[in-house]
């Protein structure tokens, strides 16, 4: 029965909806894998693409702690020792966990990739950690992991969606917080600046898209967006699309048509898809038909079910031409579900361009 709360309550998701809220604002060719997955589905309409010829090679600098001098912060691979429970950020005491698998060697020299996660409506960094079954990820995959908790107030939920992407007004905190962890987590661990990645499930999954259309993108090497997309809910909200010079690709997985939840979720994520085709960006679509639940993932033999997710961030860094991947060259991994595959007009253009 827990699982099913993955994707959080309806129930809530109304609430917060019912008021009036503002709406929120290296050039080489890849050749066609012959067994490369197509999602062959064609679009509604006609529809403008852009592809730069300029894009930024590397990343910028990490951001710089808001409080001056951070704070030492707990890493591990049990749940005891990830949390850093009490992170000054801004004005606001914040709470994430810093999953630091034991490979990891303090004296070492490799820069390590780090992914941040942020967890669905109802949810909370422990069970985004247990649900996703990060730690054995993270593991095998040679990854720091952040995953954040909501803004809590005198114990108080601050934002009735969790994470604020309906009301730009609320934003700004959360926007620091992942400054601040940025800024600190890579301060005192070897972060790879050019593997910077994003996760977002439902409710997380929203707040990552809205993150992906402000200036934060610019950290983003690739992004896995679940079940979240350009929502709009209820005629009082719909988020917008915003162009940003970073062109990173982006994994977008939804359960397919049943995927509502006040929220259509089918709708808000092929309109994500199309923006960022349109705007220039690789996109791998994941359509299961499982709705607004845990997507039916089968995992390799003594891997984790969510090994797929992982192996997207591992192949792409940052700085690849926009439109390109390396699946669009060697086809879809082996971890692949059947229900995932590459836009056609993707591939179209690779043909072309050969």
């Amino acid at each position: 029965m827990k699982r099913l709360l993955l994707f959080a309550c309806a129930a809530h998701l109304a609430a917060a909806c019912s008021s009036d809220p503002a709406p929120v604002a290296a050039d080489a060719t890849l050749d066609t894998a012959p067994d490369a997955v197509v999602d062959d589905v064609a679009p509604d309409a006609p529809r403008m693409r852009v592809v730069p010829t300029e894009w930024p090679r590397t990343p910028p600098a990490f951001p710089t702690y808001s409080r001056g001098r951070c704070p030492t912060l707990r890493g591990g691979n049990t749940l005891d020792t990830t949390l850093n429970g009490d992170f000054a950020s801004g004005t606001h005491s914040r709470r994430f966990r810093l999953v630091v698998p034991p490979g990891y060697d303090p004296a070492g020299t490799d820069r390590w990739p780090v992914v941040f996660a942020w967890h669905w409506l109802a949810g909370n960094s422990e069970e985004m950690i247990r649900e996703g079954e990060i730690f054995t990820s993270a593991e095998r995959q040679h990854m720091l992991v952040v995953v954040p908790d909501q803004l809590v107030v005198n114990g108080q939920q601050v934002n009735g969606f969790v994470w604020p992407f309906i009301d730009p007004t609320m934003a700004e905190p959360e926007l620091r917080f992942f400054d601040d962890m940025l800024a600190c987590v890579s301060q005192q661990y070897r972060v790879d600046p050019a593997r910077v990645h994003g996760l977002g499930v439902s409710a997380g999954a929203l707040w990552l898209t809205y993150l992906s259309t402000t200036s934060r993108a610019q950290h983003f090497a690739s992004a896995a967006i679940l079940s979240g997309g350009l929502g709009e809910a209820l005629g009082a909200w719909q988020m917008s699309y915003v162009p940003q010079p970073n062109k990173f690709p982006a994994l977008v997985l939804w359960g397919g048509a049943r995927d509502r939840l006040v929220i259509d979720f089918d709708a808000a994520s092929k309109r994500l898809r199309d923006a960022l085709i349109d705007d220039g960006h690789f996109v791998l679509t994941c359509t299961h038909d499982m709705g607004h639940a845990i997507p039916p993932f089968m995992p390799p033999p003594g891997e984790s079910r969510f090994t797929f997710l992982w192996d997207f961030f591992a192949r792409h860094p940052y700085g690849l031409p926009p439109a390109t991947s390396p699946y669009l060259r060697e086809g879809l991994p082996a971890s692949s579900p059947s229900w995932c595959s590459i836009p056609a007009e993707l591939l179209a253009d690779n043909t072309r361009d050969r």
